[in-house]
Formats: structure tokens, C-alpha cells, sequence
């Protein structure tokens, strides 16, 4: 019989949620070695945590294992005592264990084939080991629950659910659509407004002629973004990548979207890179702003 998930446990289930998505931005939005192994380490403890709240919900009183193959024992010998079937997974979720401390402890990096392998086999284990202890779907526990604006947050409900149902442009377009707002509601509070319209400085040259310059106003434009994203403890690489794929977003004064330049042909891991990091970066930028319709406490208007 399922476990009733208490309020702690869905607290680690979405912990385990947010350490995959981190993964999956890891593995998808670098080429570099220390972005490997930088997924390989949260696929892994994903996996650990998840371990974990399995002996703490079958066994509250045991302290889970801090080594990892006794932690799989563990919460083997507890599922199978309350009537669960074992562990899952168990030969795959031990590769990813394998991949990681060969990565940490002998200097041998994984490729991005490992990366993928690692990927898919956490994805599993993670979706069988919740459905069968707690009968959820590990698709459908959703970081959203963590986001407080509500425009943005419906938003991100609904790329969510595009995701769910495959419909990969619509997944895109609203999870853009959630980040783009966010980041238009901070900006004016953190790097200061421009005029909406405006395309243009107004500058004297050595003749003291004054003539307009876009070249200087889009470095400027450019210069605000940065720090922007910097301001916010945003990776660079990282946005660059969801912008690659996502394109361009432009609200109406209604705030309807209106997207151009999405990536052609797009995958299911774009998809899902594109939604869980949307998803992590809005939490992110509400733990530092606070109310994105008055960070830090103040109204700004875009």
C-alpha cells in the first residue's frame, strides 16, 4: 500500500525534482568537462535523496546510511519488509555511483554519452522508485508549487503540462514567456529603465555635431542585461543556451506574448531543459527579489 506523503516528504521529493532539473541544465547547456561532472554529481544525488526519504518514510526512527551502497541496502531491506517490491534500477543507479566517484576520485571524466546514459537511467529509477512507494509520478511533482507570482507561476504550470503531453512548441513558448517576465519585472529595480521606445543616444562628436548612435545604445542595452543576470546569480552560458533555443519574446501591452526565432525542429531535451530551467531560475530570482511586482520591497514599472 502507497505512503501517504507528509509534508516533509513532499518538501524532499521536490528537493529531488530541483537536483534533477540542475542536472539536466548541467548536462545539456555545457561542453565542458566540469559541467560532466557537475551533472553526474546531482544525477547521483538525486538518486541519494530519494533513497533516503524512503527509509524515513518507511522507517522514521533509522537514520539513513551516509554510505551509498549501504543506503541502497537499507531502503531495499525496508521496502521489502513493508511489502515493496526491492529497489530498481539497482545495476543502473550503481553505473551513475560508478561514473561519479570515478569523475571525483581518479580523475576520469565522463562523456557526454556517459552523461546521457546517466541521464535517462536517473530518470527512471527516480519515476519508478515514487510511484512505487508513494504512488506519484515523479513527472508530475512540480517546482511551481515554489513559485509565488502568479502570472508567471500559470505560465509555468502550463509549459509543465505541454511537457507532460509532449507538445514540445507550446512547452517552449510558455516556460520563455514565464522567464521573460520575471526577469522584465526585476530589471528596472536592479539596473535601472529605459524608454520603451527608444533606440538611440544623442551623441557629440569632436565637430560638436550631435548625431544619434544605436551602436553605442545597444552596447549599453547589452552592459544593463549583464549585469542583470550577474545581479541575479544567473550563468551566462547557461541563459545564452535557453535564448538559443527559445528566440526572441515580446509582450503586448496586454501581456499577451509573441515569440520569433524559436529553434527549429526542437527535442525532447530541449524541452525539458528549457522548462526545469525556467522553473529553477524564477525560484531563484524570488528568493533574492522577493514579490517580482515589488522586489525588495518596492514598485517598479516596465
Amino acid at each position: 500500500m502507497p505512503v501517504a506523503v507528509d509534508p516533509i516528504t513532499h518538501k524532499r521529493l521536490v528537493l529531488v525534482k530541483q537536483l534533477y532539473n540542475q542536472a539536466v541544465v548541467q548536462s545539456l547547456s555545457q561542453h565542458s568537462i566540469v559541467g560532466r561532472i557537475m551533472a553526474i554529481i546531482g544525477l547521483d544525488l538525486a538518486t541519494e535523496t530519494v533513497l533516503k526519504a524512503v527509509v524515513a518514510s518507511l522507517e522514521p526512527s533509522k537514520v539513513p546510511s551516509d554510505s551509498f551502497q549501504a543506503l541502497v541496502q537499507q531502503a531495499e531491506t525496508l521496502l521489502v519488509a513493508s511489502n515493496f517490491n526491492p529497489v530498481p534500477d539497482k545495476g543502473n543507479i550503481q553505473f551513475v555511483h560508478m561514473v561519479r566517484n570515478d569523475a571525483q576520485h581518479k580523475a576520469k571524466y565522463p562523456n557526454e554519452a556517459d552523461v546521457s546514459d546517466c541521464r535517462t537511467y536517473t530518470r527512471d529509477f527516480l519515476n519508478k522508485m515514487i510511484c512505487e512507494v508513494w504512488n506519484l509520478s515523479f513527472e508530475k511533482i512540480t517546482l511551481t508549487d515554489l513559485v509565488q507570482h502568479t502570472k508567471v507561476k500559470d505560465f509555468l504550470v502550463a509549459a509543465e503540462n505541454a511537457l507532460a503531453t509532449n507538445d514540445r512548441q507550446q512547452a517552449v513558448h510558455k516556460a520563455a514567456a514565464a522567464l521573460t517576465w520575471a526577469l522584465m519585472s526585476v530589471k528596472a529595480a536592479i539596473v535601472g529603465q529605459t524608454p520603451s521606445f527608444a533606440s538611440a543616444f544623442l551623441m557629440e562628436d569632436t565637430f560638436g555635431q550631435a548625431k544619434p548612435d544605436r551602436d553605442t545604445y545597444r552596447a549599453f542595452e547589452r552592459m544593463q542585461e549583464t549585469l542583470l543576470y550577474i545581479a541575479l546569480g544567473m550563468n551566462y552560458a547557461d541563459y545564452m543556451h535557453f535564448r538559443q533555443i527559445v528566440g526572441s519574446i515580446m509582450f503586448a501591452i496586454d501581456g499577451t506574448p509573441h515569440y520569433s526565432g524559436m529553434k527549429e525542429n526542437l527535442t525532447a531535451s530541449d524541452a525539458e531543459f528549457v522548462v526545469g530551467y525556467a522553473t529553477d531560475v524564477v525560484v531563484q530570482i524570488e528568493s533574492r527579489v522577493g514579490d517580482l511586482d515589488a522586489p525588495f520591497g518596492r514598485e517598479y514599472w516596465f
